[in-house]
């Protein structure tokens, strides 16, 4: 308290001159128009400039709510789109009066650990099995494509990046429509490789890559990357083709996990026709 009081006493003048400034300009703004027309306006312009500046502040910690909100959005209406439905003629098949049938929904989460800079890389999401996730569905994000989910439990999931040794996707070139496989090399995050590709193909350096959609575990369409470089193997009589991907896998924060609602009947299928061979 005496340190208060001295501190007062000390700087006693700068608090007087404070004061007395003050009194002026509170008197001056209440007997002349045009003084007290500009002290309004610099306060009014100096309030909202504060204003702004506390808005920007708070929209930056909203950021994280605002994303995982658009994430869902998007969940949503991509879900609606014409590539998650399929169609049917009404001369051949009808379902409930309707032409279209759903096949793929999905299921927005957040990736809460990863790695990118292993052999062999996963990504683990803040959804799990209570919230519809089984193993081996497909995991997507607006950018391209993102792996496979391996493990499963009620509320986490375990995906297997395509930045892994074991990883073996279904890819076609947009333009050629020649399918293959992607493969990852163990170098470089930004780049994958494709294999089983024929070298009688004309491929074309910047051919845009996407899923073939002859996998149960994704929509076709899906972006992949774009061819780099590529060169014929005299050995094999197929492509060595590199390709950068779409997709930053170290910056990646927001997936969509990919619900296929006939993948069971289509491995029914698959199982009673090998059965029958």
């Amino acid at each position: 308290m005496h340190n208060l009081i001295r501190f007062f006493k000390r700087n006693s003048h700068i608090f007087l001159f404070i004061f007395l400034e003050g009194l002026s300009i509170y008197l001056i703004s209440n007997n002349t128009f045009y003084q007290s027309t500009a002290i309004s306006l610099f306060a009014n312009e100096l309030a909202g400039e504060t204003n702004l500046r506390f808005h920007k502040i708070e929209h930056y910690f909203s950021l994280s709510s605002s994303n995982e909100a658009l994430v869902k959005e998007n969940a949503r209406l991509r879900a609606q789109i014409a590539s998650s439905y399929v169609s049917y003629t009404q001369k051949s098949f009808i379902v409930n009066d309707t032409v279209y049938k759903q096949q793929f929904e999905y299921i927005d989460a957040k990736i809460i650990k990863k790695t990118t800079n292993k052999r062999n890389n996963y990504f683990m999401l803040n959804k799990g099995r209570i919230h519809g996730v089984e193993k081996n569905m497909g995991v997507i994000c607006p950018d391209g494509i993102v792996g496979v989910v391996v493990l499963v439990s009620d509320n986490f999931c375990y995906v297997m990046s395509v930045l892994h040794q074991d990883s073996r996707l279904n890819i076609k070139d947009a333009r050629t429509k020649i399918s293959g496989t992607l493969i990852w090399d163990g170098k470089n995050y930004l780049n994958g490789k494709l294999i089983d590709i024929p070298s009688s193909i004309p491929l074309q350096k910047g051919d845009t890559i996407i899923t073939s959609g002859f996998s149960e575990d994704f929509p076709q369409g899906i972006l992949v990357g774009k061819i780099t470089s590529f060169k014929k193997d005299k050995g094999t009589g197929l492509y060595n083709v590199d390709i950068r991907f779409f997709v930053d896998y170290n910056k990646l924060e927001y997936v969509y996990i990919v619900k296929n609602f006939f993948k069971n009947e289509q491995k029914q299928l698959t199982n009673n026709f090998v059965k029958n061979e």
